[in-house]
């Protein structure tokens, strides 16, 4: 057994998060995130080894939000299939966009920084990227059984995953500085391509 911690360890992470998520991996230390949250050196080094151990924290934290945060849009939204594709994608981009320095996913800029060195980073995120399709799926699944759009079985999962597609590209389009009307209204065509996709 572990020895307790004597820190919160969800502080802890908030501030390893922000630090990772603004400045990337390589340009985050240990000191910054000491600093950032009050917790010794000593003692982020006993709780997780290393820096890429609490980084592996953060981002397993992380992901796990991002499928929680895709099931809880969709899977609350009631009305007509295109309509809950848009309110899908008019929440990722409304998410994406609150934040002033345009910081992207952590997801896919850790991809894309770290995924040739470290496999657990690509596993992690190849897991959440299928945990979001299989939300996405489920909801098409129930507008299929419900007589709401005609779809054969074996195109279901990859109309999930389009929309999920979809809304990567929307987080990067963000990134690059994409305005905020040009981003609705990419969204609001992809949610009618997708109910024109599962069309009779």
């Amino acid at each position: 057994m572990g020895r307790k911690r004597r820190f919160d360890e969800e502080s802890l992470l908030d501030c390893a998060q922000e630090r990772f998520w603004v400045q990337g991996y390589d340009q985050t230390s240990i000191d910054d995130i000491s600093r950032c949250s009050g917790v010794g050196n000593g003692s982020i080094y006993a709780a997780y080894g290393n820096k890429l151990g609490l980084f592996l924290a953060v981002f397993n934290r992380y992901c796990n939000g991002r499928v929680e945060l895709v099931s809880n849009v969709v899977d609350a939204h009631v009305g007509t299939f295109e309509a809950a594709v848009a309110n899908y994608l008019d929440e990722i981009v409304a998410e994406c966009t609150s934040y002033p320095d345009r910081r992207g996913c952590l997801m896919l800029n850790s991809l894309a920084e770290l995924g040739t060195r470290f496999p657990d980073v690509v596993a992690v995120g190849s897991a959440t990227v299928t945990g979001m399709e299989r939300v996405l799926a489920r909801r098409v699944e129930k507008s299929v059984e419900a007589g709401e759009i005609t779809l054969a079985p074996d195109a279901i999962e990859p109309l999930g995953a389009h929309i999920v597609l979809v809304s990567q590209g929307l987080i990067q389009l963000s990134r690059f500085g994409v305005g905020v009307e040009r981003l609705q209204s990419i969204a609001a065509t992809s949610s009618r391509m997708s109910a024109l996709l599962s069309a009779a």
